[in-house]
C-alpha cells in the first residue's frame, strides 16, 4: 500500500483524539480559557487603578465609606464564570466569562489549530504563567463538535460571533454582548458515532463536570463560578478570594469551619524555603472520605493529577486516619515557573517538577506539622465521622482558647470549656471489657482504649530509635526469622531497617535474619512469632514503597497490649503517662482514636438535669 498524506479532516480528528476524549475536556479546556481572560482583564483594571489617585490606597481600607468598599470588592473579586451543560454536555455545553475578550477580526484566527496569545516563542514553554498555552482546544473542539462563539472587548463598541460546524467555518458577524466571550458546543461527537458510542453516562459526565469545577473554584476562589445541569444550578461560589469561604459553598460550612490553616514549614536546615511555597485548607483526623475525591492539589494554582504528591499528602496522615480512607485537602504550591514543565500530556494535568523529592518533603513535612499543632483529645459526638478535638493543653483556670486559627475560628462553648489535661493526672476507675480504661477528670469521663493507647506509644517510640538507635535490649536466645519473598532481594537493607527501629539484627543465610536485641520499647516475649507475622503481613500486602514504615507500623500493633487484656492499676497509670508523652497521641497507626472524652454537659444532659 503507497504512503500518502491524511487528509486534513482525518488528522483534525486524530489531534482532536489526544485533547478531548469526552465532555468534560471540553469543560476543562474552555474553563482554562475562560480563567485566563478573566484574570488578564482583571490585570489590566488594575493597572488602569494603579494609575489613578483613587487607586494609590491598598486593600484592606482601599478608601473611606461606599466607594472604597466598592474599590475593594472590585480589586478581590477578578470576575464570573459560568457553565451550563445538558445532557452530560453531549448535547450542549455553554461557558461564558466577563474576561478580556477577543476582538472581532481574530476570531477566525483564534478558530486555527495552534494559534494562542499566551506564548509567543519556545523559550515561553520554559516559565509559563497561564493555564493555556498550546491553542489546540477550540480547533480540537471544533473537529468533533459545532461550535459558536459571541465575544466582545471593552474596548469595541460592538462584539462579533463566528460558528464552525461540519461545513467549514463561517464569517464574523456583528452582535451585542457584554465585554467577555461565550463559547456554546452544540452535538458533542455526533459526528463520530464510534466516539459517542464508548462516552459515559451523561450523569456520570455530569458528575466529572461538576469536580472539575470543584478544583478550579478552590484554585482561583478571586473568580465566582456556576454550573447549571440540565436547566438545575448545581454549584456556585461568590468569588470573594475566601479559600474557606469557597470551601463551604462547596462542602458545607460545617466542613469548612473545621478544615485547618496548612502550616509552611521551615526546611530541613531550619531555614524557610524560599524556592516553594505551600499554602492551603487540610481537614483534621475527623474529616475523611471513602476515595480521594476531597483531595485538590494544585501547582501555580493549576489543577493537576500528582500520584508522588498525593502519596506524599497522605503519607502525612499516615496512623492519623482510619485504614482505607482518605483525607480532605485542598493545597497550593507555588514553584518557580522554569522549574515546571507542563507541556508534558495533551490534557495538561500532568507536570513534571524539577526539584520532586524537596517537593514531596516539603508537603509531607507540612501536612505533619499542621496535625502535630492542632489535634489533641477527641470528644465524643462532635463533627465528623469519627471524633474531632478539644483544646490545646493549657492551664485550667486559662481562658477559651479557639480550635482554629482567627479567620474563621469557632471556640468551645463555655460550658466546655476545660483544657485536656495530663492523662497521667486522671483518677482511674478501672477497665471496661478488659479493653477501655476509666479514667475521671474535671472536665468529665475519659475512655482510653488500652491497645490504640500502646500502639501509639510504641510506634513514636519505634521512630525515636531511627535518630538515636541506643535503646535496646538483648535476647537470652537469639532468634533466626524467616524473611517475606519481597525482602529477600534486599536483606541488607532489610537487617539496616530492623537496626534502626533498635534491633540487632544481620543478614543469615539466604532468606533469614538473625536477631540478637529488640527495642526497649517492645517485650522481648515471643519476639519470634511477631517477626513471623509481621513478615507474613508484608508478603499478603506485596511489594511497596513505604516497607520500613509499614514494619514499624507492624511491629507496633502487634506487640501492644491487646484487647481483653487485664491490666494493674500501676500498669494503666505508666501507660497513661506514656501517651502523655507521645506527639500524636489522638489516634493509633490505624487511624483510630485513642481515648474520647465524656463531658460532664453531656451527661447531665443525658440524665436530664439540664
Amino acid at each position: 500500500m503507497a504512503i500518502r498524506e491524511l487528509a486534513p479532516e482525518v488528522v483534525a480528528q486524530i489531534a482532536a483524539g489526544e485533547v478531548i476524549t469526552r465532555a468534560g475536556d471540553v469543560v476543562k479546556e474552555l474553563v482554562e480559557n475562560a480563567i485566563d481572560a478573566v484574570l488578564a482583564r482583571s490585570a489590566l483594571r488594575r493597572t488602569a487603578l494603579a494609575g489613578s489617585a483613587v487607586a494609590s490606597v491598598s486593600v484592606p481600607g482601599a478608601g473611606s465609606g461606599l466607594d472604597g468598599q466598592r474599590q475593594a470588592e472590585e480589586i478581590v473579586h477578578v470576575g464570573t464564570l459560568s457553565v451550563e451543560i445538558v445532557d452530560g454536555g453531549y448535547t450542549r455545553i455553554e461557558i461564558a466569562d466577563d474576561g478580556c475578550g477577543i476582538p472581532p477580526d481574530e476570531l477566525a484566527t483564534a478558530l486555527r489549530r495552534h494559534a494562542t496569545s499566551k506564548i509567543q516563542s519556545a523559550e515561553d514553554l520554559e516559565r509559563l504563567a497561564s493555564l493555556g498555552f498550546r491553542g489546540e482546544a477550540l480547533a480540537a473542539i471544533i473537529a468533533v463538535a459545532d461550535v459558536t462563539i459571541v465575544s466582545a472587548t471593552s474596548a469595541a463598541e460592538i462584539g462579533a460571533s463566528i460558528r464552525a460546524d461540519a461545513n467549514g467555518v463561517g464569517p464574523a458577524q456583528p452582535q451585542a454582548r457584554r465585554p467577555g466571550t461565550t463559547v456554546t458546543v452544540d452535538s458533542l461527537f455526533e459526528r463520530i458515532p464510534a466516539r459517542r458510542k464508548y462516552q459515559r453516562t451523561a450523569s456520570a459526565e455530569t458528575a466529572h463536570i461538576g469536580s472539575l469545577l470543584q478544583g478550579f473554584s478552590l484554585a482561583y476562589p478571586e473568580i465566582s463560578f456556576a454550573l447549571t445541569c440540565d436547566g438545575r444550578r448545581v454549584l456556585r461560589t461568590s468569588g470573594s478570594g475566601d479559600l474557606r469561604e469557597t470551601a463551604g459553598a462547596l462542602f458545607g460550612p460545617e466542613i469548612a469551619r473545621e478544615l485547618l490553616l496548612l502550616r509552611d514549614p521551615p526546611d530541613l536546615d531550619g531555614k524557610a524555603d524560599a524556592a516553594v511555597g505551600l499554602s492551603g485548607l487540610m481537614g483534621g483526623p475527623s474529616i475523611h472520605r471513602a476515595t480521594r475525591s476531597g483531595i485538590f492539589l494544585t501547582i501555580n494554582r493549576r489543577p493537576v493529577d500528582h500520584r508522588a504528591l498525593t502519596y506524599a499528602l497522605e503519607d502525612g496522615y499516615m496512623t492519623q486516619l482510619p485504614v482505607g480512607r482518605h483525607p480532605v485537602a485542598i493545597v497550593d504550591i507555588t514553584i518557580d515557573p522554569a522549574d515546571v514543565d507542563a507541556n508534558v500530556h495533551p490534557t495538561k494535568r500532568e507536570v513534571r517538577l524539577l526539584r520532586d523529592r524537596q517537593v514531596f518533603a516539603l508537603l509531607h513535612r507540612a501536612v505533619r506539622a499542621t496535625l502535630m499543632e492542632t489535634i489533641g483529645m477527641p470528644r465524643i459526638g462532635e463533627l465528623g465521622t469519627d471524633v474531632a478535638t478539644l483544646m490545646p493543653q493549657e492551664p485550667l483556670d486559662a481562658a477559651p482558647v479557639s480550635l482554629f486559627s482567627s479567620d474563621g475560628a469557632s471556640t468551645i462553648a463555655p460550658e466546655e470549656d476545660f483544657a485536656r489535661p495530663k492523662l497521667s493526672s486522671l483518677r482511674i476507675l478501672g477497665q471496661v471489657a478488659l479493653t477501655y480504661i476509666i479514667c475521671e477528670g474535671r472536665a468529665g469521663l475519659y475512655l482510653v482504649d488500652q491497645h490504640a493507647a500502646h500502639e501509639r506509644v510504641l510506634l513514636e517510640r519505634l521512630e525515636e530509635n531511627y535518630s538515636r538507635q541506643d535503646r535496646s535490649q538483648l535476647l537470652l536466645d537469639p532468634v533466626v526469622v524467616e524473611l517475606p519473598r519481597l525482602l529477600r532481594s534486599a536483606a541488607d537493607e532489610y537487617a539496616e531497617a530492623l537496626r534502626r527501629l533498635g534491633f540487632d539484627a544481620e543478614p543469615f543465610g539466604d532468606g533469614e535474619a538473625i536477631v540478637r536485641a529488640v527495642p526497649s520499647a517492645l517485650r522481648p516475649r515471643h519476639i519470634d512469632r511477631v517477626l513471623r507475622e509481621t513478615h507474613e503481613a508484608l508478603d499478603a500486602e506485596g511489594a511497596r514503597p513505604d516497607w520500613r514504615e509499614r514494619l514499624a507500623l507492624l511491629l507496633s500493633c502487634k506487640t501492644a497490649v491487646k484487647a481483653g487484656q487485664h491490666l494493674e492499676i500501676a500498669e494503666m497509670q505508666s501507660l497513661l503517662g506514656q501517651l502523655d508523652e507521645a506527639n500524636l497521641c489522638a489516634t493509633c497507626s490505624h487511624g483510630r482514636p485513642t481515648a474520647l472524652l465524656l463531658s460532664v454537659s453531656q451527661l447531665e444532659r443525658e440524665f436530664g438535669r439540664r
